[in-house]
């Protein structure tokens, strides 16, 4: 054999392998891409613009202002519309899951199609996961165009990170199998179950965004605020029964007013029930029926809220915005202070009891009172019932 026919021989039979070789690199190097787009979504997008760049912005401003010819009125200054992330990302979603399925029918047919594969991961990345990591990850709009509120984009950059995570495990099944088939190895039938189950976490990570998208801002809103006042009512349901287990004289007779010391003490500290209301600890008891009385009525606020402010707000709304933001800020901390409440009574702590009861009704009555006004600005139902409300708090 000549040596030309020798070098042809040796670069044809070397084409799948460095064609395997390169899908193998494009998978690290798309991974490390996506631990970028994880640490972009990661990071908290900052609620106020700095002091300094504000002021830069309007001397700008106002310098460009004063240069303008005398004609330049004709000339608009609107911002054009920001496009919808929902949109973007639910489209993005869409293909996502397409691709995810062309790449696993791929890699589970022989023989692997080492370019094709590599194809349709750049296509990903390059397009599909770039699109919807800077849409979840964009900042409110400047502009108040489509502003999708603080909660929205926080449910959006989660759901892009699951995504994300669930992509990174089928780069890892593509990166396996090439490796196997670079070593010579054939056949993909032990990782295709690896593969199917790749894909279908994808698939459930992609569904989930898109029913976060199919949603909208109202819709997750309405479930957020009702998640929570479940939450409100179990707490409380666990302070009255917890109330209702009173110490009694039967509890000293049965060890006789003191413990044992025996093996089972640690696992009774452990899983038993917290300290016990004290039989003639009437105060206590008095401060715990008044904080289940009042509890319960700001679980009454939290589905008049659901029913006249969240499910009729008018999205998109620029102006109602910071308010809807403030409002579910506020509805998401209660539960939260209910629960250091419990703790309070369980550790028998009066005075901090009554300090978070105080707490949790006086952030009930800024979330009603800042909403007394409807969306539209006038009174309607709402307003009426919320000054009922308040009075009855206020003597409860």
């Amino acid at each position: 054999m000549s040596a030309a026919s020798s070098s042809t021989s040796a670069s044809t039979t070397s084409k799948p392998a460095r064609d395997l070789r390169a899908l193998i690199d494009l998978t690290l190097t798309t991974q490390t891409l996506i631990s970028h787009f994880q640490s972009s979504l990661s990071t908290p997008e900052p609620t106020n613009p700095p002091t300094k760049t504000s002021s830069s912005t309007t001397s700008t401003a106002t310098s460009t202002s004063n240069s303008t010819p005398a004609n330049s009125s004709n000339v608009s200054t609107t911002a054009p519309p920001q496009p919808n992330p929902l949109d973007t990302i639910r489209t993005t979603t869409t293909l996502l899951k397409s691709h995810t399925t062309t790449l696993s029918l791929l890699l589970l047919t022989p023989p692997l199609a080492a370019t094709a594969i590599s194809k349709k991961i750049g296509d990903v990345s390059a397009g599909v996961l770039s699109g919807m990591v800077a849409a979840a990850s964009a900042p409110k709009s400047p502009h108040g165009d489509a502003d999708l509120g603080e909660i929205m984009r926080a449910e959006l950059r989660a759901g892009a990170r699951r995504v994300l995570v669930a992509w990174n495990d089928v780069l890892s099944c593509v990166r396996l199998v090439a490796e196997k088939a670079e070593a010579g190895e054939v056949g993909v039938e032990k990782d295709s179950q690896h593969i199917l189950s790749a894909t279908g976490v994808v698939w459930e990570s992609c569904d989930a965004l898109l029913t976060l998208c199919n949603l909208g801002v109202v819709g997750l809103v309405v479930r957020k605020a009702e998640e929570w006042r479940g939450v409100l009512l179990d707490a409380v349901q666990e302070l009255k029964e917890w109330g209702e287990d009173v110490q009694g004289d039967e509890d000293e007779e049965e060890d006789g007013g003191f413990r044992s010391g025996g093996e089972n003490d640690d696992d009774d500290d452990i899983f038993g029930a917290a300290n016990k209301l004290g039989k003639g600890d009437e105060e206590l008891k008095a401060l715990l029926d008044r904080s289940v009385k009042r509890l319960k009525m700001v679980g009454v606020l939290y589905a008049a809220l659901v029913k006249r402010r969240l499910k009729p707000f008018p999205f998109p709304f620029q102006d109602g915005m910071a308010t809807l933001d403030h409002l579910m800020s506020l509805l998401k901390s209660i539960p939260e202070s209910v629960d250091d409440l419990a703790s309070a009574f369980y550790d028998l702590d009066s005075q901090e009891a009554k300090a978070l009861l105080k707490k949790c009704c006086d952030d009930a009555a800024r979330a009603a009172e800042m909403v007394r006004i409807g969306w539209e600005g006038g009174e309607d139902e709402f307003t009426v019932w919320s000054g009922k409300w308040r009075d009855a708090m206020a003597v409860s």
